[in-house]
């Protein structure tokens, strides 16, 4: 596995701290903190999408690799906010009680839309490196049927 394109300070600048997730005394060291291990499992869902050999090979400063690296952010993100969201869950004290549920629903809510944009980025590295991204997709973009207008059925294969 290639080291990931993102960074622990990308993390940082997203508004991640140690208090959202209960102080851990590593949570921003660089290598095997915290964070680094929630960036490196973005760095292999990335790789793992699109394939090692165009991971490893992407060329940095190139809008590929910034792609790369936002997915990253973006897949890192999703699951923090996932964390965050259990760790509020199960230390929720009575002040906060009342606006448990609204606080429960906004990092539900970030963490879909912080994984959405982990694949939009995905989607753009992999088109800007050349390769096809309609794996990440779900459907064929096909929609076929039949749509009834009126207050009668239209009657098939008969004469009326």
């Amino acid at each position: 596995m290639s080291d990931p394109k993102a960074s622990v300070q990308d993390l940082i600048d997203e508004g991640f701290n140690a208090s959202q997730f209960g102080s851990p005394a590593d949570f921003d060291t660089v290598t095997t903190g915290y964070l680094a291990k929630v960036l490196k499992s973005a760095g292999l869902w990335v790789e793992q999408k699109m394939g090692a050999a165009t991971y490893a090979a992407l060329a940095s400063g190139t809008y590929a690799e910034d792609c790369a690296r936002q997915a990253e952010v973006g897949y890192a993100t999703a699951e923090l906010y996932r964390r965050r969201y259990t760790f509020v869950e199960s230390n929720a004290s009575s002040a906060l009680a009342k606006d448990q549920a609204m606080v429960l629903t906004e990092l539900r809510r970030r963490a879909a839309a912080a994984l959405d944009d982990a694949r939009y980025w995905l989607g753009e590295g992999m088109r800007a490196s050349g390769q096809d991204d309609s794996d990440l997709y779900d459907g064929s973009g096909l929609a076929s049927g039949v749509v009834e207008t009126g207050r009668y059925p239209s009657l098939t294969g008969g004469a009326a």
